[in-house]
């Protein structure tokens, strides 16, 4: 993707969220002459040296936050190319990190952002991370009680918040950033607007038929509710003869993936 929109040989590359290495990886046999990689996870990073040692990658990896001021000054350079992949949707503040990814980056930069569309039929069926229906729509507290209702068994829930395709482009926009969203719904607008609807109707007649049997009566009620106002809103946003591009961006691209370019 990147080739097609600003890589080069001798590119600085950092990987926001990088787990184990493979993008740094990539970046190195690419061109890139630096690559850095941050994550928050002390075992990803340990497993990303050994993946750099084992393709004999020089690449510096840091423990923390991207939102840390101070691991920012700890970087010797500023980046050309930053990639931040599934990552915005489980920080405290994804408009504190968008501004400080564009800190990151050097003039004439790009950073490559993916973003799971809380809001697609795909996703709000069963959600990416633990396959729930419908929890995507819910409060961060709420949906956090629900998984953890469903899934007892899980160590930990790390889901904040998500937002609106559009909500991205204005933070970045308020930054300064050019944005482009560099993938598309399949198929025409009309056909993608019937898909959308068509979904719509069946998701919500599954959700009022049965919620999970772990889930308590307030926590299947506010499932029931959310879906319910997501598809009427669904309904209501994406016309089925002359659909808004715009809205069929907002709920017919699964995992937005968005270039954003400083000047």
């Amino acid at each position: 993707m990147l080739r097609s929109h600003g890589w080069r040989e001798g590119v600085r590359f950092a990987d926001v969220g990088c787990a184990y290495g493979g993008y740094l990886v990539a970046a190195a046999e690419a061109g890139a002459s630096e690559v850095v990689g941050i994550d928050v996870d002390e075992d990803y990073l340990r497993l990303g040296k050994e993946l750099l040692d084992a393709h004999g990658v020089r690449g510096r990896l840091e423990l923390g936050s991207v939102d840390d001021p101070a691991l920012l000054a700890r970087l010797p350079t500023a980046f050309d190319v930053v990639t931040c992949t599934d990552v915005l949707e489980h920080v405290a503040d994804p408009a504190i990190t968008l501004y400080m990814l564009s800190r990151y980056m050097a003039p004439g930069g790009r950073i490559y952002l993916t973003v799971p569309n809380y809001r697609c039929p795909a996703w709000v069926k069963s959600d990416p991370h633990f396959q729930i229906a419908g929890i995507t729509l819910l409060p961060p507290a709420q949906a956090r009680a629900t998984a953890y209702a469903i899934h007892p068994w899980l160590p930990r829930y790390s889901v904040g918040e998500y937002h609106p395709l559009k909500w991205y482009r204005q933070r970045l926009d308020e930054l300064g950033k050019q944005t482009w969203l560099l993938n598309a719904a399949p198929g025409t607008l009309q056909e993608v607007a019937g898909r959308l609807r068509q979904d719509a109707i069946e998701i919500r007649r599954d959700i009022n038929r049965e919620t999970h049997p772990n889930l308590p009566p307030e926590l299947a009620n506010a499932l029931r509710e959310a879906v319910n106002v997501w598809a009427e809103e669904l309904l209501a946003d994406v016309d089925p003869v002359d659909p808004d591009p715009g809205q069929i961006d907002e709920y017919g691209v699964q995992t937005w993936e968005l270039l954003v370019v400083r000047g």
